[in-house]
Formats: C-alpha cells, sequence, structure tokens
C-alpha cells in the first residue's frame, strides 16, 4: 500500500482496536488487506470475475454502487457504498456464492479484506474477532437491512423520505438511474 493508503487504514481502523493490545492485530489485518482505487464510471472487475466472493468491502473514500452483473438478466443494485460503508459477500464456500461488483460514481478508494484469512487470524488475534463481530458485521448488516426497508415501503413519497434521512447528501448526489433504482421503485 502507498502512504495516503496506509494513513486511510490507520484512520479507519486504529480508533476500532485496543491500543495497548492490538498492534500485531492491526498489522494481521493491514496484511489481508488490499487497497483499490477506482475512477468515477469505471467498474472493479471487467465482466464475470468472481473477485469480491468472500470479502469484506470496505469503503473509505468515494461513492460505489454494488450490484450482481447476469448475463442474462442484467445488473441488480444492491447496495450503495460511501465512506464508512461495508458489505460482506457470501465465499465461493456458501450455499449461494456472491460476486459483487462496484463501479464508481465518485472517485473512490475501497479495501477488500479476505474473511476466510481474518478469521484464520482470529485465535492468535482475538482483536480481530472483537473487530469483526463488534464492529464491520454490524456495520454491515445496517447497511444491508436499510436498503430492505427502503424497498419494502408502500409508496415512492415514504421511500424517498425514508432514503433521504437513511442516506443523507446521496440524493443529490446519484445519477438518475440510481436514484430511481435505490430510492423509487419498489
Amino acid at each position: 500500500m502507498e502512504k495516503i493508503e496506509i494513513k486511510l487504514f490507520l484512520k479507519m481502523f486504529l480508533p476500532l482496536i485496543d491500543r495497548s493490545k492490538g498492534g500485531e492485530a492491526l498489522r494481521c489485518l493491514f496484511r489481508h488487506t488490499t487497497a483499490l482505487n477506482i475512477r468515477k464510471g469505471e467498474t472493479l472487475f471487467p465482466g464475470n470475475i468472481s473477485g469480491t466472493a468472500g470479502q469484506i468491502i470496505v469503503i473509505c473514500s468515494g461513492l460505489v454502487n454494488g450490484f450482481l452483473q447476469d448475463n442474462k438478466w442484467g445488473n441488480t443494485n444492491l447496495w450503495l457504498g460511501q465512506e464508512g460503508s461495508i458489505y460482506i459477500c457470501n465465499g465461493q464456500n456458501s450455499a449461494k456464492p456472491e460476486n459483487l461488483n462496484l463501479e464508481a460514481i465518485e472517485d473512490s478508494m475501497i479495501f477488500l479484506i479476505d474473511y476466510e484469512d481474518l478469521e484464520k487470524c482470529y485465535k492468535s488475534q482475538p482483536e480481530l474477532a472483537k473487530l469483526f463481530y463488534s464492529n464491520l458485521l454490524p456495520s454491515a448488516m445496517k447497511d444491508v437491512n436499510e436498503r430492505n426497508i427502503i424497498f419494502r415501503l408502500p409508496d415512492v413519497a415514504c421511500r424517498i423520505t425514508r432514503f433521504q434521512q437513511s442516506y443523507p447528501g446521496l440524493y443529490e448526489r446519484l445519477p438518475k438511474d440510481l436514484l430511481i433504482s435505490y430510492a423509487l421503485c419498489g
């Protein structure tokens, strides 16, 4: 990772780890993290490459649209990621592996953390298990739950209001097609 990426890594994870016993845990997390920059309008993976299965996606900066690609049905938008957002993709060994692709709505930096590698570190680094179960997992669940709530609201006005409350400032930043997908459709 470059200096700027290391600074973002530390800014994001250092406050979440007990400094008195977390130095080695932080180094272990660093070893299992890949930093990627995506320019506005670009996608992370071409075609149906399975790059995110089993990955924890952490948005460090920018705004991304997470979608599933299907040659038969086209793209299915699943998740909006902004700074601090987290998405956990099902791994290759799960009943339904998830290969989420990301398109940058704005220039973005993301971290991909290999969940299986991270899980192997839990025994020697209990701080990582605490980080995952106390911070990353609840944040990812909140993002997914909010999206599900919006989709289940009875009318467009309710969905727009909830979207604006849940994602302050995004209503104005999203391209029209994504706004329709996330806030207006149900």
